[in-house]
């Protein structure tokens, strides 16, 4: 799979109106989301049990499982957790 092309998502009106390490998670999520609503719907639902998690409140693992699951480079996950103020592990 190829990665995800997040380069465009960041010169994007909706990411750069994002100011809250929240709202840029929200942004990301969607975005992930429209990508493959059906994967990323399991995906989230194995990792939160159902629950409806907070971004700002996901821990830097479930960001990783997550975005390699939807076919994130090494590099994008980088720069993701770049965004969202996470320490690579």
């Amino acid at each position: 799979m190829a990665a995800l092309g997040l380069d465009a998502w960041w010169d994007e009106p909706d990411y750069k109106q994002s100011y809250t390490a929240n709202l840029r998670g929200e942004f990301i999520l969607n975005k992930l989301m429209q990508r493959d609503p059906k994967k990323f719907q399991a995906l989230m639902a194995d990792i939160f049990k159902g629950k409806d998690p907070l971004p700002e409140s996901m821990t830097a693992s479930q960001w990783r499982i997550i975005l390699m699951a939807m076919g994130a480079s090494l590099t994008e996950i980088a720069q993701v957790f770049m965004r969202m103020g996470l320490e690579q592990q």
